[in-house]
C-alpha cells in the first residue's frame, strides 16, 4: 500500500462542496469589530468608542505542493479579472481523514495571493505553498456540513 502523501495534513478543504485538498496549517481565523472614537462635548474624562463595522480578514492555507491545480486555476481566473466567489469549508480531520465535529465555512471567498515554495536542493526538504483568500463572512460549523 502506498503512503498517503497527505497523512500529515489535519485540515480538509472543500470548495463549493468538492473536496479539494488537505492542509497542514490554517491561519486568519479572526473576527474584529472596528470602532470609531467619539469625543462628546463637555465630557473631558473619557472618549466613547462606537461600533463601525467588521474588519476585513483573510484566510491562509498552507500545504505541501501537489499536482492538484484547483486553487492555481481559480487564482489565475481571479487575477485575469473574473471575480469568482465560492464557499470554502475547512474541517479538522482525524488520522483516517474523516472529519470531526467542527470546522468553518467561508462564504463569498476568492483567492487573492499564492506564495510558492522556497526551492531548496536538500534531501527531505518539503515544498510548501500558501493560498490566501478574502471572504465576505465566516461561521463556525457545529458538525460536518451535509452536501
Amino acid at each position: 500500500m502506498a503512503a498517503d502523501p497527505y497523512a500529515a495534513y489535519d485540515f480538509a478543504v472543500e470548495v463549493d462542496g468538492r473536496s479539494v485538498a488537505g492542509f497542514e496549517s490554517v491561519s486568519g481565523l479572526s473576527m474584529e469589530l472596528q470602532t470609531v472614537r467619539y469625543d462628546e462635548g463637555g465630557v473631558d474624562d473619557r472618549v466613547h468608542r462606537l461600533p463601525d463595522g467588521v474588519a476585513d480578514a483573510t484566510l491562509t492555507l498552507d500545504r505541501g505542493l501537489s499536482d492538484d491545480v484547483a486553487f492555481w486555476e481559480w487564482l489565475q481566473d481571479v487575477m485575469a479579472g473574473t471575480l469568482d466567489r465560492r464557499t470554502v469549508v475547512v474541517t479538522l480531520t482525524d488520522d483516517r481523514r474523516e472529519a470531526r465535529t467542527w470546522g468553518w465555512e467561508f462564504a463569498d471567498a476568492y483567492p487573492i495571493r499564492w506564495d510558492g515554495p522556497d526551492l531548496l536542493a536538500r534531501e527531505g526538504a518539503l515544498a510548501i505553498e500558501s493560498v490566501t483568500f478574502a471572504y465576505g463572512r465566516f461561521r463556525r460549523l457545529s458538525g460536518r456540513p451535509e452536501g
